[in-house]
């Protein structure tokens, strides 16, 4: 059985995890709004930027005209629906093979893979080095 926790407690518990998540975002919030700013009005002191000037777009029509932002955007959401449909296509496939027509080597196949859950990233990183230097990528 739970512990009974006092509303007081509760409430201070809520308020410090809202501090904590606002502080943790509070840069990405300042980013966005610096991105709406010019840029003689990014470098002034914080509170003239929140209350000085106007908003302006100006700075997303600098960025596309600059580097066509929107076809590298589109190219990232094209590789990344298709990587994601071929991965599922791969996946749904061997999964419903594993589930329901069990072959011999089924368990030690889902071993495999769950052993390979619980390795640290950085332990593949000489042996993927080695494999592309090899093959001169």
């Amino acid at each position: 059985m739970a512990r009974a926790v006092s509303t007081k407690s509760k409430m201070f518990n809520t308020a410090t995890a809202g501090t904590l998540g606002f502080l943790m975002f509070f840069p990405i919030l300042w980013i966005l709004i610096l991105s709406f700013k010019t840029e003689e009005d990014a470098i002034r002191a914080p509170l003239e930027v929140l209350f000085s000037s106007d908003w302006t777009t100006e700075s997303y029509g600098a960025v596309q005209a600059r580097s066509d932002y929107f076809k590298h955007f589109m190219n990232s959401v094209t590789i990344s629906v298709g990587s994601t449909l071929l991965g599922l296509l791969i996946a749904i496939p061997a999964a419903w093979a594993m589930a329901f027509v069990p072959a011999k080597r089924t368990k030690d196949v889902l071993m495999w893979m769950l052993s390979t859950k619980m390795l640290p990233p950085v332990g593949v990183l000489i042996p993927i080095y080695l494999i592309f230097r090899d093959f001169g990528l």
